[in-house]
């Protein structure tokens, strides 16, 4: 007898639907097979494809994702780039993008859109998050034609005659050729201005064609591994320059504005001798107080002024002074801007809660002798760092003030006890740094009229016969000067001062206090560096503002 019982509905379905969809299937390929022919491109079935790693890279996960675009083969600089929709408007955006990367030639290829799903969702196994593109390399040759720079003129040649793929190296080529400490790039409604700060001071350096601009930041954003197709939101990032020279840490930061992207690029340089506190431009009597506390067992020393001024590499100095093998230094800082050898280094990292004051947590238990916390911003800070001072520690900071004694009353407002903070502190240091006059061509001359009531208003006992004024030639590049050279402030706590904090003394009491006790200010301390002849009276004032007390 034949059996009759009748199969279950999933048996008589599973092969239909697999039939059904694989017909689908094979009608979407076809579809996208005959509109690649009308779009005159070629055409993939990638279902099951195995990416080359080393292209997948080359287009962020955040455009791909968004953009529907895929690399997935790299031959020499020939990339094979996939894409579902050639006509959806982010896909036209993000491959003006692409093709602004001279460094490349993309070639589209049109796939499916379950081609394109199967990507996307391999993307990562693909392009694992270790990946990164290749830091810059600055070949011998490139970097010695612009070490030999006399002047600006070769290098605005080479700027405006360089190729879309040549401009991002000889842009870094030069300024590292010129000792520049940041690169800015700006987008105007003329064109993209480059400038370079030399010394501290912005210089012009060339004007590009505004349609230059994007080439040149999307090369930075991959370079930093930001996003491209971002273009309305500020971000940050960071990469690396190896050149003959050494290898300098790029700070990124770009900024949307009117006319496009906005890049302002610090270099950092990675190797190389730290300079010593003989080097800092300490007075010898100066030089000794700071000798003395950085030396003691324990206590607090803050070193203040505004963002540029030097406060860093005085810093890296007094560590680089007492780095000894038998003494464990830790820092924590945003972001670590130099490596030292036998020092353990740590970086904040806002977006893992690891702030100075969680980390500064978590240093104190790592048995340390001496800590470094790049900045005291908020009230937890500042107390864990006076606790650390107070208990067997030597501590070394930095807050955003005017000058020494407005250290006082800004760690009042952050919250820190002055009996207690009082105890701790040994030192303020305040600085400024000001461009050195070059040697070659600096000329004398002798203050008379509006000069001499300046340095009368800083030191009415100064009568000086002759000071010198920048001139400019080919050595400095017309500027007139060459380097910089740090002036300084220190307030010591003595008695009287640690008395006149824990009376609510404000900074102007503390600051005529200290200099009734020797403390020579900002402006007088500069005003030696122009007796001197180290810089000028115009450096000096551009610089403090001529105030006897800042």
């Amino acid at each position: 007898m034949t059996d009759q019982t009748p199969h279950s509905n999933s048996e008589d379905n599973a092969p239909m639907e697999q039939f059904v969809t694989n017909l689908q299937r094979k009608k979407e390929e076809e579809y996208t097979q005959k509109k690649a022919s009308e779009l005159n491109l070629t055409y993939q079935n990638m279902v099951g494809f195995q990416p080359n790693p080393s292209a997948v890279s080359i287009v962020p996960k955040d455009l791909a994702h968004s953009a529907n675009i895929f690399a997935y083969e790299k031959d020499g600089i020939k990339i094979s780039l996939a894409l579902s929709n050639p006509e959806d408007p982010m896909t036209i955006d993000a491959l003006k993008k692409l093709s602004a990367l001279d460094e490349f030639e993309f070639k589209p290829v049109l796939v499916s859109p379950s081609s394109m799903k199967y990507l996307l969702g391999v993307y990562d196994t693909f392009s694992p998050t270790q990946t990164k593109v290749d830091d810059i390399n600055i070949d011998t040759k490139l970097q010695e034609k612009f070490s030999k720079l006399t002047n600006l003129e070769e290098l605005q040649t080479a700027l405006t005659t360089a190729s879309t793929s040549e401009l991002t190296e000889t842009i870094f080529a030069g300024a590292i050729g010129l000792s520049a400490s940041d690169i800015h790039i700006e987008p105007t409604k003329e064109g993209v201005r480059i400038r370079f700060r030399l010394d501290g001071v912005l210089h012009d350096i060339t004007n590009l064609p505004l349609d230059r601009l994007d080439a040149l930041t999307n090369r930075i954003k991959m370079l930093a591994q930001l996003k491209l197709n971002l273009t309305e939101t500020a971000q940050d990032g960071r990469f690396s320059i190896h050149t003959p020279k050494g290898t300098y840490d790029i700070r990124v930061s770009i900024l949307p504005t009117q006319y496009g992207e906005s890049a302002v690029l610090r270099l950092l340089p990675q190797e190389g001798s730290f300079i010593n506190l003989d080097e800092i431009g300490f007075s010898p009597e100066v030089k000794q107080w700071v000798d003395s506390a950085i030396h003691e067992p324990n206590g607090l020393i803050l070193n203040t002024g505004p963002t540029g001024s030097g406060k860093t590499t005085t810093l890296y100095a007094i560590l680089n002074t007492i780095n000894k093998p038998d003494s464990k230094i830790i820092t924590v800082e945003d972001p670590v801007e130099y490596r030292l050898q036998g020092i353990t280094q740590t970086q904040v990292n806002a977006e893992e809660d690891y702030t100075f004051a969680n980390a500064l947590r978590s240093i104190v238990r790592q048995d340390p002798d001496i800590i470094l916390v790049g900045e005291i911003r908020d009230k937890e800070t500042a107390n864990i760092a006076v606790d650390a001072a107070l208990t067997g520690h030597l501590v070394l900071s930095t807050l955003h003030t005017n000058d020494a004694a407005g250290a006082i009353p800004r760690l009042v407002e952050l919250g820190a006890q002055p009996k207690l903070f009082s105890d701790a502190l040994r030192l303020v240091i305040a600085q400024r740094l000001v461009r050195r006059l070059c040697p070659k061509c600096k000329e004398a001359y002798s203050p008379e009229g509006v000069d001499l009531e300046k340095i009368k208003s800083i030191s009415p006992s100064a009568l000086p016969k002759t000071i010198y004024r920048p001139k400019g030639c080919d050595a400095c590049n017309g500027t007139g000067y060459h380097g910089r050279i740090g002036i300084f402030e220190v307030l010591r706590i003595t008695p009287e001062i640690k008395e006149k904090i824990n009376g609510g003394g404000s900074a102007t009491e503390l600051a005529q206090l200290a200099i009734s006790q020797g403390m020579i200010t900002l402006a007088q301390d500069g005003l030696a560096r122009v007796l001197e002849g180290t810089t000028s009276l115009d450096e000096l004032l551009r610089v403090v503002g001529g105030n006897e007390t800042d």
